[in-house]
């Protein structure tokens, strides 16, 4: 025996309030909109980002046969040198944030004898973003900078002996 076709609005569930079940939908659907409207809007916000030349300075008295920073890998560096090959490129923010910080790496011939930093990111300026430096000091410590400068112009944020190949 066929079931007897009923509209829409005769359906009813025992105990049911009709404006409780229509109040549920427009807070439901509310919702679902301003779940919506706030997905697009964190987007639009996305973080503005540039990209900047990776530039290694060796300090030290040892060979780096590479180096990365947050992935982005950087050339052989001899002992007491560096400067001289720049890298394309590295994604830094656009504008700076405080806490920031990198993960340097750098390893020997065949990538052997892997050595990590978490280093933190001096502030810097948009104005600022000709290269992002790293420098391995011998100290065995690592110093990054985000500067349009190089190491021998005055305004170079790395002073004093630590500057010295």
């Amino acid at each position: 025996m066929p079931y007897p076709l009923i509209a829409p609005r005769q359906m009813r569930v025992a105990g049911s309030d009709s404006r409780h079940s229509y109040s549920a939908w427009i807070i439901g659907g509310c919702t679902a909109v301003l779940l919506v409207l706030c997905a697009l809007l964190f987007g639009c916000l996305e973080e503005e980002t540039m990209s900047v030349s990776l530039v290694g300075y060796n300090h030290t008295d040892t060979e780096i046969y590479g180096f990365s920073v947050d992935k982005s890998g950087g050339p052989y560096l001899s002992p007491h040198s560096g400067g001289g090959n720049f890298t394309c490129c590295i994604t830094i923010p656009k504008k700076y944030r405080p806490g920031m910080t990198v993960k340097v790496s750098r390893f020997d011939f065949g990538g052997e004898n892997r050595v990590e930093w978490i280093v933190s990111v001096p502030p810097y300026q948009p104005r600022d973003s000709g290269g992002f430096s790293v420098h391995f000091l011998r100290d065995g410590s690592v110093k990054v900078f985000v500067t349009r400068y190089e190491l021998w112009h005055p305004d170079y944020p790395l002073k004093g002996p630590e500057a010295v190949k």
